[in-house]
């Protein structure tokens, strides 16, 4: 459980915040493949910065965090939908992620 009162309990609620925008792209991609480009767009130019940013400024850079997004990017790079979600699942619980899944 998320304690409240840690000083970066608003950036791990950022970061699930974002996380969940990403939810809804990869989930719109899976039941509609044209939407393919405009996903991808959004997540590797938008959203994945913006959780790059959030690891940089308050969790202290962390080079799993790093390498967790950098894997769901390569993967977003595909054209696989269902492969992108297999990757977001690592964001979606224990692991080497922001620790959304605690919420």
């Amino acid at each position: 459980m998320l304690d409240l009162d840690h000083p970066r309990s608003r950036h791990v609620l950022e970061a699930a915040r974002i996380e969940d925008l990403i939810r809804r792209q990869l989930l719109a991609w899976r039941d509609d493949r044209a939407l393919a480009s405009s996903v991808r767009a959004d997540i590797l130019c938008n959203l994945l910065p913006q959780l790059e940013a959030l690891n940089a400024e308050h969790f202290g850079a962390s080079k799993k965090i790093h390498r967790t997004l950098d894997a769901l990017g390569r993967t977003v790079q595909g054209a696989d939908a269902d492969a992108a979600w297999q990757a977001f699942g690592k964001l979606d619980g224990p692991g080497d992620n922001f620790g959304t899944w605690a919420i």
